[in-house]
């Protein structure tokens, strides 16, 4: 009987002894899992941070890449029409010169269509 509880003890710290090693790797798993996460985390928060900046600053961006498509449209149309290029005006905001762009726009289709018109009548 003695021998047979003492077999069974053995076979107890072993079987606990496999348990604990399981358990220790399966934390270490975890740990490095942890580890590759935060660095990834890390990189998000890197990136959201970038992209956060770039939208602060994209008003901005637009706004001057507005202004100088607007200065540019205001240099072709003074190299093609010299004779308004005193009466034009300067636009301040995106808005002005959203809206002056899409009338330009339209103003030269309907030019168009009057040429059109004109050459084939």
């Amino acid at each position: 009987m003695d021998q047979r509880k003492l077999m069974d003890n053995a076979n107890t710290i072993t079987d606990m002894a496999k348990t604990q090693n399981t358990v220790y790797d399966i934390i270490s798993d975890m740990a490095s899992r942890q580890d590759v996460i935060e660095v990834r985390l890390t990189n998000l928060e890197e990136k959201l941070k970038i992209i956060q900046d770039q939208m602060e600053n994209l008003p901005d961006m637009l706004t001057r890449c507005l202004s100088q498509h607007q200065e540019r449209i205001d240099q072709r149309k003074n190299f093609l029409h010299p004779d308004t290029a005193a009466t034009s005006t300067k636009l301040n905001s995106p808005h002005q010169i959203m809206n002056s762009n899409s009338m330009l726009f339209s103003n030269y289709s309907i030019s168009n269509a009057l040429a059109t018109e004109h050459l084939a009548g």
